[in-house]
């Protein structure tokens, strides 16, 4: 994490010469797509910035976004996945949030899956800032923004003006080496461009009780990760092009889908590559235009070896997706008091093909190649009918080729500044998920019946919201939210059933909660932050209604950073608090504290930066679910784990 003394100079500049309350109350685009204040935004939006990461020493998505309010990680071993405010159903490969880099939807087009991981597209000393909108998103941005909106926002050539090497050990023998070159020329012309290598060997013996009778239940060297990234950006005047690569390589040690226990020849591969060209200008002062094109695919592949009939037997599992589009956009403020969005995207799934059978025995399970057309028309308007009232509202009508009916979803939401510094907001909108290909086409060759009958996810959601920013610099916030998420497709288990393991829209959920926060930022760099979300998730079907799986009631976070000589050195702390948690049998996960401390150089040292984290510093071996591919109702975590990083500026 180093870089030269001119260049740390003016990224430090670039945050800490911002007033204050500009720190806490910053500028967003993603809740209304354009620029406003985020008291001004219709929602509770909580905003991660670079300076955070380097702070906190987050080495993935995953890690930064588990630190946000009301966000909560769960990782099986093979991927990372995203509970919200109490919403996490295991399978469903976050598919219910919509993933973006810098705008562009990166959800797949095959499992509507969100990488939030390893497998995700971005090295971390890439990203600018996250943006987290909770609550419905479909008025602004159609399907998958179910419960939420996650926005990376990635940085500029211009923040690195320069190379960087940079070499990263840890525990659990993980190695990472990373080269950027980021640089702004005088004609405005900015480039940045990224590589990345990962290793990871992982625990050497994972213990697995449910396996005892095989090797003693303990899978050796089954945890070894490896992934390659690529990304570039190059922006002239108007136009940004924008290009990403990854590829991941992961042995699962859970045995999953009722594979051979502690057999090497079980893994996942993923590959993901995207390019965006987007033009943004403005034609005058009061209209502004963005069009935009994008192309994108994913490869996956999966080696399953089983037992059939005491023969070893291995399963191949394949998709390849590809799609593209595009995008255009007015936004406008001829009308005195109002600022317009007019817009519409299309988006066409060229290929959506998964295939699934045995090498050896020929024997053919899912065999599924579709494709079709997603499209929606939206409207926003930023309204302010008083100096102290403002009124947002915002319509999008969605066509999407996995269901029949069109799809038409609004949001409004009322923003009272109370004072000049305490600022209340009352929000309301809907939104929709549609099955994905995985969902409508899987099926078994003994029913050989897909399910040609399932039908869109809704949701209503209302919240309450209230913003206070007392003195500068600190932000307090409370929230109350209420959800009710219906149709929700779920995998049928029972065996007797004509529907059995087929997806069905048999799911009610029922969410009541709250959240409370405070963020304190200092000019000297110190950082405060501690949130609380408290949920109950009804699961109106479980058990005639009941407390609804891996749904923790309290989640609790703290984050504090510390200057050190002058911020020479920055040191930060981070205790996150997960509550126990209803698993699939309906036992109970026990909760756990998550403490991590990153100390990190933050002037350079002839050239060279550093920073060490320590993450779970107590060790805890805490437990998150299962899903139903796991014959292990819980997965036990990893323990103390320690990360150095040397970084090097030209």
């Amino acid at each position: 994490m180093g870089w030269g003394q001119p260049l740390l100079a003016q990224e430090t500049a670039d945050v800490y010469d911002l007033p204050l309350d500009q720190l806490v109350n910053v500028e967003v685009v993603s809740a209304s797509r354009f620029k406003q204040k985020s008291s001004e935004a219709p929602s509770a939006v909580e905003v991660v910035t670079a300076e955070d990461i380097r702070s906190y020493g987050w080495r993935t998505l995953a890690d930064a976004l588990n630190s946000i309010r009301g966000l909560y990680v769960r990782n099986d071993r093979n991927y990372s996945f995203l509970g919200t405010r109490g919403v996490s159903r295991t399978g469903d490969y976050t598919s219910r949030l919509l993933f973006m880099i810098d705008g562009r939807r990166m959800n797949d087009a095959m499992f509507d899956q969100g990488f939030i991981g390893e497998e995700s597209m971005l090295d971390m000393n890439l990203i600018e800032r996250i943006e987290y909108i909770p609550g419905s998103g479909s008025s602004v941005y159609g399907a998958n923004a179910l419960l939420g909106v996650v926005n990376v926002i990635t940085k500029e050539g211009k923040k690195f003006n320069g190379l960087r090497l940079s070499g990263e050990v840890g525990s659990l023998d993980t190695y990472r080496g990373r080269a950027t070159f980021g640089k702004q020329w005088d004609n405005g012309t900015d480039l940045l461009i990224n590589g990345s290598r990962f290793f990871s060997h992982g625990a050497d013996k994972l213990f697995f009780p449910e396996f005892s009778g095989t090797n003693g239940g303990i899978a050796e060297d089954m945890d070894i990760e490896r992934t390659s990234r690529l990304f570039g950006k190059l922006s002239y005047r108007d136009l940004t092009l924008r290009a990403g690569y990854v590829d991941r390589y992961k042995r699962v040690p859970t045995a999953a889908f009722g594979a051979i226990f502690n057999d090497k020849g079980l893994f996942t591969l993923d590959k993901q590559a995207y390019i965006d060209l987007d033009y943004i200008t403005q034609i005058n002062a009061d209209l502004g235009i963005e069009a935009r094109a994008f192309h994108h695919w994913f490869d996956y592949e999966s080696i399953k070896p089983y037992d059939l009939i005491l023969e070893r037997v291995e399963n191949y599992d394949a998709l390849d997706a590809r799609w593209w589009g595009g995008e255009f956009k007015l936004t406008g403020t001829q009308f005195e008091h109002h600022k317009w969005i007019v817009g519409a995207e299309a988006q066409f799934d060229q290929r959506q093909h998964f295939i699934n059978f045995d090498i050896d025995k020929n024997l053919l399970y899912n065999n599924s190649d579709r494709n079709g057309w997603r499209a929606g028309i939206y409207v926003q308007d930023e309204y302010r009918l008083t100096d102290s009232l403002l009124l947002n509202v915002g319509l999008r009508l969605d066509q999407h080729h996995m269901i029949s009916s069109l799809q038409l979803h609004p949001r409004i939401g009322l923003i009272w500044d109370v004072t000049p510094t305490l600022t209340t907001k009352l929000l309301y909108g809907s939104a929709f998920r549609a099955p994905n290909a995985y969902e409508r086409d899987y099926y078994l060759t003994d029913n050989n019946s897909p399910n040609p009958n399932n039908k869109e996810e809704l949701v209503k959601s209302y919240e309450a919201i209230a913003e206070w920013y007392p003195v500068s610099g600190l932000k307090l916030l409370g929230t109350m939210f209420y959800n009710d998420l219906k149709k929700v497709l779920i995998q049928d288990s029972d065996i007797t059933s004509p529907t059995y393991l087929m997806f069905v829209n048999s799911g009610h959920y029922h969410t009541y909660g709250y959240e409370l926060a405070a963020e304190k930022r200092w000019e000297n760099g110190r950082h405060f932050k501690l949130t609380w979300t408290r949920t109950y998730v009804r699961d109106e079907v479980l058990d005639g209604g009941s407390w609804a799986q891996d749904s923790p009631k309290n989640l609790v976070k703290l984050h504090y950073a510390e200057p050190l000589w002058d911020d020479t050195l920055r040191l930060g702390f981070e205790e996150l608090f997960v509550d126990q948690r209803r698993t699939l049998a309906n036992n109970i996960a026990p909760s756990y504290h998550l403490f991590n401390i990153n100390l990190a150089l933050t002037k350079p040292l002839y050239g060279f930066q550093a920073s060490l984290g320590v993450y779970n510093v107590l060790d805890q071996h805490y437990k998150v679910l299962g899903g139903s591919e796991h014959l292990q109702d819980t997965l036990a975590m990893d323990g103390r784990t320690v990360r150095f990083r040397l970084e090097y500026g030209f």
